[in-house]
């Protein structure tokens, strides 16, 4: 019998019409100096986007969480499941101003995609967490069921500001392994930073994999444990996730630097510029 949740390779829809291109998309406004601007767009996304196009593969930008739905329905189950921060049903009032989806096609078709909000977290972000205000728009839409129970230190410290909450992260089968994932969340990242006034980049994962690489390829820079969370139409059960945090001021000096666009690198390595001059290390030793 046919799974209706998902759509099958040959029902997928092209994108085409939904997302513009990442560099029609990248129009910072005066955040950062020209100078600083001009560094990104030319030594930093250049190289990120060729490496995406030795396969063949296209960044778009959208700004509706409509088209993350879709991205969702069309994954294949490689997207586990739409985070509610990133469903319409739970954030029908979600603008082009809190909204950025970054996608990867291939000839119109969806490879992979990640998805953050910009939202503003009153109380600490473990309040906003538990109370559900941070999962869905409206009080109504936080059941008698839903339960989220934050025990992450981090969490209670971040409140009175913006976050950034990303999610809904995945690839494609056929272009898994290499450095796709890795372009693809740099390229995300600098635009987010480049065009959002925050305070903290944050989300919750799970799986071992994840976990691995949130330092060296998703940018991170703590990782706390003790966050559970009932999952909306899977019952009762509390589900274990971390809760992956970073500072903006950390964010700006791990992104924005030219070595953001050498892939064989992994971010948060220490800038070039901090290290000493090869012919000191040599007399050193």
């Amino acid at each position: 019998m046919k799974n209706f949740k998902y759509s099958t390779v040959t029902d997928l829809p092209r994108f085409d019409d939904d997302l513009i291109d990442y560099l029609d998309a990248f129009a910072p406004d005066d955040i950062y100096s020209l100078g600083l601007t001009q560094m990104a767009g030319t030594e930093i996304i250049p190289p990120l986007l060729n490496a995406l196009e030795e396969h063949n593969l296209q960044a778009v930008v959208g700004h509706d969480l409509k088209t993350v739905e879709r991205l969702y329905r069309t994954s294949g189950g490689r997207m586990k499941r739409l985070i509610q921060t990133n469903d319409p049903k739970y954030h029908p009032n979600a603008t082009p101003n809190d909204t950025m989806v970054l996608a990867l096609l291939r000839d119109g078709v969806p490879q992979g995609c990640v998805a953050s909000r910009l939202l503003w977290c009153e109380r600490s972000l473990a309040e906003e967490m538990e109370s559900g205000r941070l999962w869905v728009a409206h009080p109504s839409l936080w059941t008698a069921e839903d339960r989220c129970v934050v025990r992450a230190p981090i969490a209670k410290k971040i409140r009175a500001c913006y976050i950034v909450f990303t999610g809904s992260i995945y690839l494609a089968q056929e272009v898994t392994g290499g450095s796709t994932l890795a372009a693809m969340l740099r390229l995300h990242y600098l635009w987010v930073i480049c065009h959002w006034r925050f305070s903290w980049l944050t989300g919750i994962i799970e799986g071992a994999l994840a976990r691995r690489h949130i330092f060296d390829v998703y940018g991170m820079t703590g990782l706390d444990v003790g966050i559970w969370r009932t999952r909306p139409g899977e019952g009762p059960e509390l589900h274990k996730y971390e809760l992956p945090t970073c500072d903006r001021e950390t964010a700006v000096a791990s992104w924005l630097r030219p070595e953001t666009g050498d892939l064989s690198r992994p971010l948060g390595w220490p800038s070039f510029a901090v290290l000493p001059p090869r012919a000191a290390v040599a007399e050193a030793v």
